[in-house]
């Protein structure tokens, strides 16, 4: 395991000009620091029993989600999410693992994101697939019921209570991290259980692992022999400046 400080910066931009297939996963409170996650936590969530069942429930939760989105639309892209849509056009990196529920990359440039834990941004319908944008909900007050199935309620993409991550996400993360030759890992404040499992994954195919973390954590639970396994003690801005330089010539 290696750490590396704020004066390895040229090393990191040589290391990451090396890399061919670059996987990023961006851990939870990435974007203004968490507002949505916390607005929406999965603790706040209705069980999907109930959801589907009870009226009362579904009216409020959607009157909840508007009275929070009303000012919200649209969303501003932060610069963060800004760095990540130029790195993300490199065609070293293969693609992105996002655990924030924001869904900004998806509107912005969709291409290889896996919106891993949902996206507050679209409502679905599950019977027969068709979808529309929570802001044209919020700011047009559209009926959440399907207008193609005429009677199945149309719900936010991300997991309630009884439900589990979208089994389809799941493998394509597995794909995507089985096919990278270095996972990056952004994290804001802390690394999620989700995590840790990718972090496995990664681990017993002797790929490199960055670990960008500005929280300060030791992470003493970690393997202290993983020789693929770095941490930088950077914050997430600085890094990501970082991956331009090092990608510049590679960014189409």
């Amino acid at each position: 395991m290696i750490i590396l400080e704020q004066m390895d910066k040229n090393i990191l931009i040589e290391d990451f000009s090396q890399f061919n297939q670059i996987a990023l996963i961006i851990e939870k409170n990435f974007y203004e620091e968490g507002k949505f996650e916390v607005l929406f936590s999965y603790e706040k969530r209705p069980s999907i029993k109930d959801f589907r069942t009870n009226e009362k429930i579904r009216n409020e939760y959607f009157d909840n989600i508007i009275h929070i989105l009303k000012d919200e639309y649209p969303f501003t892209v932060s610069s963060r999410y800004q760095r990540i849509l130029e790195i993300k056009k490199s065609p070293n990196v293969v693609g992105i693992i996002n655990l924030n529920i924001d869904g900004i990359l998806t509107l912005n440039n969709s291409q290889n994101v896996i919106d891993l834990e949902g996206n507050i941004n679209w409502v679905y319908c599950s019977t027969c697939g068709m979808d529309k944008s929570m802001e044209s909900v919020v700011k047009n007050q559209d009926d959440i019921t399907c207008i193609s199935c005429r009677s199945n309620i149309l719900k936010p993409s991300m997991p309630f209570k009884g439900q589990d991550i979208a089994q389809w996400d799941l493998r394509d993360s597995w794909m995507l991290l089985n096919k990278c030759d270095n996972l990056t890992i952004l994290v804001a404040d802390q690394i999620s259980p989700m995590t840790y499992s990718f972090i496995e994954i990664v681990r017993k195919r002797n790929k490199e692992i960055y670990i960008v973390d500005q929280s300060g954590e030791k992470y003493e639970n970690m393997d202290s022999n993983m020789m693929n396994l770095n941490f930088i003690n950077y914050s997430l801005d600085n890094f990501l400046d970082i991956m331009l330089e090092s990608l510049n010539n590679k960014i189409i």
